[in-house]
């Protein structure tokens, strides 16, 4: 990207109209690029320069640029444009912009649209906003399955530059039916007599289109498709999900995960304004507050002890800490494993002992070291038995916790991710205090007569 282009430049060009140098400037970009440049416009600016280039020049960066900055440069945009920039629009961009924009600006763009595409994106928009279709395209190729492959190949030249992609062509019959596909290469590769019916692949993977959208990433994942076909209950092909719409589904999903691991809403962002990002973090502090006061509750109970072993103190954080780390540890592969499709319903008493018993192992191990830390440090062999046991049951309830609470949630019907570390946490922390300090007041006795 030139150095020079910066965007006070771009601001000067567009208040000055030269389309000219804005052209000059942007042309040798990569559409990504030149939209991040475009992105630390105005809603006003970005709409002017539509305008200054024409939307046709204008869609491809535009495109590219935040979503909610395209919202509201619509909004500034003369009818004219914003009627050839929606109808140039790919029909899933389209339908995911429209559909983020209130009733009554919706209705207008609706309008402006020709009547086929109107109505497909009436249809677009009846979908699940979570759902297979709701993500598709409707520009896909077709081909009969009478077609040779030297026809084929001609229609393909005709459909290309209005399709999405042209890697697949699908098969289909007189009232829309999936029945194969075949890819580019076998097209090029095959005589030119050939039939499409003889060549095509009858083994076709689809989805539902009201299908979740996680389990189409899935599949597509899993068997590392570039389009997948989705179809209706008839198996009438009614559109395809591209490679390029799932991975922004697979990036947005581990966003969303990642925030709720850390108790985060997944709406927030960072240039999202102070007083909003305050709303979204209060209720999940004060949440982790209790929690705590749990655990403030449950040490309170156990003073005496604590009083007459000064130890117990310095030792008792450790107990809970890694007992909390062990949890997350579980928690985040649990939680990656159940948003990648890896566990089934059937696999919860395998995950559940699998991880239960990690905790045992790591516990052992973790435990006997800071055993003997604290046997040469206190001289005590009492406490460091004791340390050993309670970091030992510790961790195997950091295991059995960070499995058992998402797969509690997807059970429920609620996001693994959603609050499962405040839940984790503050179980290992009670626990690992009511353990540690209840053994040690169980054999007070023998702590004092060795220390």
């Amino acid at each position: 990207m030139p150095e020079t282009l910066a965007t006070a430049d771009l601001r000067q060009w567009i208040e000055g109209k030269d389309a000219a140098s804005l052209q000059q400037q942007l042309a040798p970009l990569h559409p990504a690029e030149a939209a991040e440049r475009l992105a630390d416009l105005s809603p006003e600016e970005l709409a002017a320069f539509v305008e200054l280039v024409g939307p046709a020049e204008a869609l491809t960066p535009f495109e590219f640029t935040p979503f909610e900055l395209q919202k509201q440069a619509l909004i500034h945009l003369s009818r004219q444009s914003l009627a050839q920039l929606i109808n140039l629009m790919s029909p899933d961009d389209r339908a995911d912009l429209v559909d983020d924009l209130d009733e009554a600006f919706q209705e207008k763009v609706l309008s402006l649209l020709i009547k086929s595409e109107r109505e497909n994106l009436k249809k677009l928009l009846t979908y699940p906003e979570d759902s297979a279709g709701a993500h598709m395209t409707t520009n896909y190729a077709l081909l009969r399955r009478a077609d040779t492959v030297g026809e084929a190949l001609q229609q393909l030249r005709l459909q290309a530059p209005s399709k999405e992609t042209v890697y697949y062509a699908y098969v289909v019959d007189q009232a829309r039916r999936l029945q194969g596909l075949v890819s580019l290469r076998e097209l090029i590769m095959a005589p030119p007599r050939a039939k499409i019916g003889e060549l095509m692949n009858t083994r076709v993977l689809s989805v539902a289109a009201r299908a979740d959208i996680e389990d189409a990433a899935a599949q597509m994942t899993r068997y590392d498709f570039l389009a997948l076909p989705v179809v209706d209950a008839d198996n009438r092909l009614v559109g395809i999900i591209t490679y390029d719409d799932i991975y922004d589904i697979i990036a947005e999903e581990a966003t969303e995960d990642m925030y709720r691991l850390a108790n985060l809403d997944a709406t927030e962002k960072i240039s999202a304004p102070l007083l909003r990002s305050v709303r979204l973090r209060v209720p999940w502090l004060l949440t982790n507050l209790l929690t705590a006061l749990g655990a403030a509750i449950v040490i309170s109970r156990f003073t005496d002890s604590i009083e007459k072993v000064v130890a117990l103190a310095s030792m008792m954080t450790m107990v809970a800490s890694l007992g909390g780390s062990a949890g997350t540890q579980t928690l985040t592969v649990v939680v990656r494993s159940i948003a990648l499709g890896e566990v089934s319903l059937k696999d919860n008493w395998r995950v559940l002992c699998k991880e239960t018993g990690i905790g045992l192992c790591t516990g052992c191990v973790v435990g006997l070291v800071i055993g003997l830390v604290a046997w040469a440090w206190f001289h005590n062999p009492w406490l460091a038995g004791i340390l050993w046991v309670a970091m030992t049951l510790n961790q195997v309830l950091g295991g059995l916790m960070g499995a058992l609470v998402p797969l509690v949630m997807r059970k429920l019907g609620r996001d693994p991710a959603l609050g499962s570390n405040i839940f984790v946490t503050a179980s290992t922390d009670m626990g690992g205090f009511l353990i540690f300090l209840g053994l040690a007041t169980l054999l007070m006795s023998h702590l004092l007569v060795s220390g």
